[in-house]
Formats: structure tokens, sequence, C-alpha cells
């Protein structure tokens, strides 16, 4: 595997490269397969470069509680690495994929350098705006707004994902969800295929909605 090809080696060359891979396992990992669970402590720093991976946690029912899919290239939970605490929700992979697993005691001495260092606070940059967008859209727009900024916005998670999961994530009950998704569906927005919706008419939401 060319590591250079990923964002967080870019930086190095090729005396750096191979040093790296003296403490880094590429991990194959299957659907579903956990990667890390919660409250387990971060030996290592983990880089999503295959497939699909979740982070969640579990509600007092068992039910899966999803607050972010990953895709490749992407680090995954770095600011519980970079913080030193036990990592605050569970990842499973949502497809077969692979994941480079990074000691992050040994990596830590090539943060030094400036183009890596740049790339995870890129990371980290880009999931406190995904975050801010969250709360932002908690905050001050209604319902009916949030659920069609989040199709627009989400289209796959959107189908991915199961309501509760949506609707936890928007902060409003399974049941408004569901009864606010027969009207987007009226307007055409969504439709059903077999059991799943599908986003039929993305562009419908800026005809109908303004955020």
């Amino acid at each position: 595997m060319n590591l250079k090809s990923f964002f967080l080696f870019k930086g190095l060359d090729d005396k750096d490269i191979e040093e790296v891979k003296k403490f880094t396992i590429v991990k194959k990992l299957k659907k579903d397969e956990i990667v890390f669970y919660e409250k387990e402590n971060p030996a290592y720093l983990h880089l999503l470069v295959e497939g699909v991976a979740r982070v969640y946690k579990v509600d007092s029912k068992g039910n899966e509680l999803i607050i972010h899919k990953f895709s490749p290239v992407s680090l995954i939970a770095e600011l519980a690495n970079l913080e030193n605490m036990p990592y605050p929700a569970n990842c499973a992979m949502d497809s077969d994929g692979v994941i480079l697993k990074i000691e992050f005691e040994k990596f830590k001495k090539f943060m030094k350098k400036g183009d890596v260092c740049f790339s995870i606070m890129s990371s980290l940059l880009r999931k406190m705006k995904y975050l801010d967008g969250l709360i932002q859209a908690n905050l001050v727009l209604d319902t009916e707004t949030k659920i069609a900024k989040f199709i627009y916005e989400n289209p796959e998670a959107f189908e991915d994902l199961k309501q509760h999961s949506i609707a936890s994530l928007l902060n409003i009950k399974p049941e408004t969800l569901s009864r606010k998704l027969k009207k987007f569906k009226e307007l055409g927005i969504i439709e059903n295929i077999g059991s799943k919706l599908k986003v039929k008419n993305r562009e419908l939401i800026k005809e109908n909605f303004t955020w």
C-alpha cells in the first residue's frame, strides 16, 4: 500500500515513510466488524482508506444512534488520541473496508512535521464544521426545514440511516420525523422504493425551503 497517496503522509520523505510502516498495521475489516468500543483507550490512530465506517452510541433499548459516518480517506476519532481520553462512542464498519492502525505514541514524533500537523488540524476543523452545522440547525430552524436541510446536504446518509437515527441526529421525535416525511413524499422530494426511502428530486428542496 502506497502510504504517500494518503493526505496524512504526503509531506513525508521516503525514509520517514519506511519508518512509519514499522508501526502501522493494515487492517482489512468486514461489514459490521468493530473498529473500537466506547470507553476503550486509544492506542492507535485510525485512518479509514477503504469502505465506510459509522460512529455510534447504543441507547437503553439496544438501538444504535449513529453520530457520524466516515468515507475514505479520513481520520476517525483522532481527538481521543490528541486529548488522551477514552473513545466517546463505538465505531464499526458500514461496509467491507480497510483501516490503517497507527501506533499513536510512536507517531507523535512525526507530528512535529508541519505537513502532518496541518493534515490533522484540517481533519479536526472539518468535523467541527459538521458538528457546528448540526448545532445551528437544531437552534434556529423549524422542524421541516431542519429535515429538508439534512436531506439536501446528506442524501446518501438519509437513504442509509434508520429513521430513529436521523431523528436522534436532528433532535426530533421519531414520530414527528415520520409525519413530516409524508409531506416530503407529497412534494415529490422523496419516495419509497421497496422498504427504503430514496431521494427522488433533491432540487425540489431548494424550491420549497430556504435556510
